[in-house]
């Protein structure tokens, strides 16, 4: 019986035993070959009882079923395997068996014995399958194994495993949710069919170069405020243009609402969000306290919160904690009120776009006030982060860009999961119009559909908040 065979660097992580193994990304990563590898592996020379899931599968076809076959002769195993019309049996008493997640629960709860659930093209897996097949796989070791290409940054399997992860990387001191993004630079033998349509691809049309190679989620919407694209270009901008944090340093606060909201608050420097931070905590007094603390280490000049429901519970205690650094003879920092639905800032200025919005047309092109083009400061805000992803994605490209439009994420101090999140985030909420002005889609709308609150982006929304020109005058 040969040994197992070698496997691409990029994939040793998963050799350790682990819940849940994870792999995402482009075409040609080599993540279903190499899964399958490993799987015939521990089928082969461990006994293991594999079935291999579909959302939703019509027939054999739909599964991975050839590609194990094609496995098992590559390798030259056939001997120890009996490859039957709608199962794979193994002389160590392994088995591969094919099944459909979806409306299937009563068949599956007859897995419960098995020692892995490989669950491929997992993009579409729907909320209520992975509800059923979590707990149904209950042997002691066993594990669940996830692969697929990103569709959109909405879709359940992304949120779970990536940018809304659910499960630690370590429990008890041992691997248990291993997540990598593996795109086709981590594939040594990138067949060159491949490449030549890859490069094609990257030159004619970059945003599916991006979604197809690179393994980049795209927005669901063509209403979406704040392109993917626009924001992949903010990552790291600042290193890009050589140019060091400088300036003022600002906190945004989004206090969570009641139920399974999170805080969120976000740290920046000039135009450089240096720390991002989400964390549960249903006490508003508590939350603003970490703020607190957090924003003096940090050295902010400013802390900028929401104030409408819940989080007018944060105000008192923020007022306390400068009044505690002023008895002290210290120079606290200002706290400002932020109410999305207020008036917007500058309305009788023009607005200044950074990218021009085709929808809204006057006389000439869209010179509009301010307080013509929005309804509220909440959807000038969203315009002028949406402008400073567009000025950041010309600044990255080459393209003429104004300075004094730009932002960048530093992804030296926020984790990689962090910023994954905020991209899904910042292409979730949805255009709309009311009286030819523009506004954001409601938070109730968006749950409709099955989308969370956009917590991290909306505490960099409140950081970088459009200042009246003579300066606010709603401090505490």
């Amino acid at each position: 019986m040969s040994k197992p065979v070698e496997i691409f660097p990029a994939f040793k992580d998963y050799l350790a035993p682990a819940r849940f193994k994870v792999a995402y990304g482009g075409r040609g990563s080599g993540k279903t070959r190499t899964f399958i590898t490993l799987l015939v592996d521990n089928v082969l020379y461990y006994g293991w009882r594999v079935v291999a899931f579909r959302e939703i599968m019509k027939s054999l076809d739909d599964s991975v079923y050839q590609e194990i076959v094609e496995e098992i002769s590559r390798r030259g195993l056939d001997e120890y395997f009996n490859i039957l019309r709608s199962e794979i049996q193994c002389v160590s008493g392994g088995i591969f068996k094919f099944d459909g997640l979806f409306r299937n629960q009563q068949k599956i709860k007859g897995y419960s014995s098995f020692d892995c659930a490989f669950v491929e093209e997992a993009a579409n897996v729907t909320f209520d399958s992975w509800k059923m097949l979590i707990p149904t796989l209950r042997k002691t070791g066993s594990e669940i194994w996830v692969c697929f290409n990103p569709e959109s940054p909405l879709d359940e399997t992304y949120k779970r495993f990536v940018t809304e992860r659910q499960y630690p990387d370590e429990k008890n001191g041992k691997p248990y949710c291993i997540v990598k993004k593996i795109n086709y630079t981590d594939n040594p033998r990138f067949p060159q069919e491949l490449l030549d349509d890859m490069e094609l691809m990257k030159e004619n049309d970059p945003d599916l170069f991006q979604h197809v190679y690179l393994g980049e989620p795209v927005a669901n919407s063509d209403l979406s405020i704040i392109p993917p694209k626009w924001f992949a270009a903010t990552i790291d901008l600042h290193k890009h243009l050589g140019i060091e944090p400088s300036g003022g340093k600002v906190t945004g606060f989004d206090v969570a609402d009641e139920g399974a909201d999170f805080n969120a608050a976000a740290y920046v420097q000039g135009w450089v969000v240096q720390y991002l931070d989400e964390w549960k905590d249903t006490d508003p007094n508590s939350a603003a306290n970490q703020v607190w603390q957090k924003s003096i280490e940090f050295g902010s000049e400013e802390i900028i919160f929401d104030a409408i429901g819940v989080g007018a519970g944060a105000k008192g205690e923020l007022r306390h904690e400068v009044e505690r650094m002023e008895m002290r003879s210290q120079k606290p920092p200002a706290i400002t009120a932020y109410y999305a639905s207020g008036a917007v800032a500058n309305p009788d200025d023009f607005y200044e776009q950074g990218y021009r919005v085709e929808s809204i047309k006057a006389e000439h092109g869209i010179d509009r006030t301010n307080k013509d083009m929005f309804t509220n400061i909440k959807a000038q805000d969203y315009w002028g982060l949406r402008d400073r992803c567009y000025n950041a994605w010309k600044a990255l490209n080459g393209k003429p860009y104004d300075e004094n439009k730009l932002i960048s994420f530093d992804s030296d101090t926020i984790p990689e999961k962090v910023l994954s999140k905020l991209k899904g985030e910042a292409s979730q909420p949805r255009r709309e119009y009311l009286n030819g002005k523009l506004k954001v889609e409601s938070k109730d709308k968006m749950k409709k559909r099955g989308v969370n609150s956009p917590n991290e982006l909306e505490a960099v929304i409140m950081a970088f908040t459009t200042r009246e020109q003579n300066g606010w005058d709603d401090w505490l």
